[in-house]
């Protein structure tokens, strides 16, 4: 199913496959090998569920092939830490070993491997949010495949490509690319077309959402039943196979998508108590460990709340899906929540709660769209090593590195940037323990600065934020991370501050920027900031924080209350 973190039909081949033919015949064919042993090892504890220990074995194989400077190696290995990231959950790592798995096996011209590493790539992607990469590796994947005899990896990229298309919005290309794999499993020797039909019912009930959002209400569910008959005629025929073998660790998921995506038409054509029935069966099939696929039941458990009009149940159900999208790094999903409590809090009235929900949407948009420009800086510094040679690879690996440093600085500002204090924030939660060192942040806002570059010019609006920045910078402690977050908003991450330093630092800001001589850039400019602070409490997400401290800075804006929530 497309809209998870973990397909049952997998990007590849099953485990036996990949023993014996995804693996170079120096580093797995000799049984004295120890790189291509552990390798092979990795691949096997999979099928254990132990997905750390396989994560340290490829890892180990990934330095030893370093070590000997075996690219091949190096990208199976890349390739195998893409999987067992994926199957953790581990989305932002899986995206980055499966990029640069798909530029070793393109530097060495393994099509085969490019293509197996690029679908792992479109697919991580794709439930990042990263839509433009997602549907260019989906692409590039379908243009590798060969298609004169269909085969199950084409199929599958094309599959890929068609539910890429759709979180992209574009449905028209997603049914397009869904038709594609469909008619090219029924080619496929032993092929099954049953996973094409799934993700085109899942393309079809998000084009139905998109237009329940946009109009109030959804027009035709024809198309969708018509898909629904046919997944069950497949079903009770046995044809419910999988397009290829799964790669190990990943869940059998048709005992769910399917499941749950019926459960959605029964709901929006009024026969709930089936679709209780369905989704009940759909929750059962469950496994316990947390994955995207417990998101999708608590969305199915909303739509039933929301026909029911018990919106107690349908904000619960739509907080869950969004707590367990975000525990699993699956961005579209989380969007998704987002946007679903802003209809349901509409429908109630509650327009102070509809800004808040739109407001996290957006800056979850944001996150993600200042994340996928991090991740193409790392593929143009890989373009500019490839122009310089062959016999310069490292060399450009080692350039990636520099521009994953520089990436973590603001350009404009010269203080970090939001993906550096994303990171710090995230490695100061994990180890954060309530009752222990406090953990406190800011949210800071320039006043009115729309009217700056209104009134005078963007290079005025560039020199106050530079002088922000900076008056920031000299006003916080030199073990606390100042940070440009967006815009005209910055943010502050404070070492070991209770909330009263915290607050005192800030008035110190305050004060600063508002004696500051202003006249000097530009006569008559007076600027102001607003802060908002936030403390960590038990349970807290990075979201949860950084949204306390938006709110209390919204709440600190001239002309509403003058302090400084937590």
């Amino acid at each position: 199913m497309g809209i998870g973190a973990a397909r049952s039909t997998g990007s590849g081949e099953n485990a036996q496959a990949q023993l014996k033919s995804g693996l170079h015949a120096d580093a797995a064919a000799d049984a004295g090998d120890a790189p291509g042993a552990a390798l092979a090892t990795a691949w096997a504890t999979l099928e254990t569920g132990a997905v750390q220990k396989a994560r340290e074995a490829a890892q180990t194989v990934l330095n030893a092939a370093i070590d000997r400077d075996d690219l091949l190696l190096e990208a199976q290995a890349l390739s195998c830490l893409a999987h067992c990231d994926r199957v953790g959950s581990r989305l932002r790592r899986a995206s980055d070993a499966g990029r640069r798995a798909a530029q070793l096996f393109k530097q060495i011209g393994d099509a085969e491997g490019e293509a197996q590493a690029l679908t792992t790539l479109a697919h991580v992607c794709m439930l990042l949010g990263r839509n433009d990469e997602a549907v260019e590796a989906a692409l590039l994947c379908v243009k590798l495949c060969h298609h004169n005899t269909p085969r199950p990896r084409a199929v599958l990229a094309y599959d890929v490509l068609g539910v890429a298309y759709s979180w992209s919005g574009d449905y028209d290309r997603a049914e397009a690319a869904l038709d594609a794999a469909v008619n090219m499993a029924r080619r496929t020797p032993s092929g099954s077309h049953y996973q094409p039909h799934v993700d085109q019912m899942w393309v079809e009930a998000s084009r139905l959402l998109d237009e329940r959002y946009h109009t109030g209400s959804m027009t035709d569910l024809t198309r969708l039943r018509e898909l629904a008959q046919e997944c069950r005629r497949l079903e009770t025929e046995g044809l419910a196979l999988p397009v290829m073998p799964a790669l190990p660790g990943l869940p059998d998921m048709r005992g769910t998508v399917p499941v749950a995506t019926c459960a959605l038409l029964e709901i929006w054509d009024g026969h709930l108590e089936t679709a209780r029935r369905a989704i009940d069966k759909a929750r059962s099939s469950l496994t316990g460990a947390v994955t995207w696929l417990d998101a999708l039941v608590s969305w199915c458990e909303a739509e039933l709340a929301w026909s029911e009009k018990d919106w107690p149940t349908a904000e619960k159900a739509l907080a869950e899906m969004l707590e367990t999208a975000l525990a699993v790094e699956h961005e579209q999903l989380a969007c998704r929540a987002h946007l679903l409590l802003a209809q349901v809090y509409e429908l109630q009235g509650k327009f102070e709660d509809v800004m808040r929900a739109q407001r996290a949407l957006r800056r979850r948009e944001r996150r993600v769209a200042a994340e996928g420009l991090g991740s193409r800086e790392s593929v143009v510094a890989w373009q500019l090593g490839m122009r310089r040679s062959e016999q310069h690879l490292k060399g450009a690996l080692v350039m990636s590195r520099q521009f994953e440093r520089w990436s973590l600085e603001d350009a404009l500002t010269g203080i970090a940037n939001r993906r550096c204090f994303e990171q710090a924030l995230d490695e100061r939660l994990r180890g954060w323990v309530a009752g222990a060192r406090p953990l406190t942040v800011a949210m800071l806002d320039v006043d009115k600065f729309k009217s700056v570059n209104d009134t005078h010019t963007h290079q005025v609006g560039d020199r106050v934020l530079k002088t922000v920045a900076t008056l920031v910078a000299n006003n916080v402690r030199q073990e606390d991370l100042p940070a440009r977050w967006a815009g005209d908003e910055f943010v502050i991450l404070f070492q070991d501050a209770t909330l009263d330093v915290a607050r005192q630092i800030c008035e110190r800001i305050h004060a600063a920027i508002a004696e500051f001589d202003w006249d000097s850039i530009t006569p008559g400019l007076r600027m102001s900031v607003s802060i908002g602070l936030g403390q960590a409490e038990p349970g807290d997400t990075a979201e949860s924080l950084l949204q306390r401290s938006d709110e209390a800075m919204y709440g600190a804006k001239p002309g509403r209350a003058q302090q400084a929530g937590t």
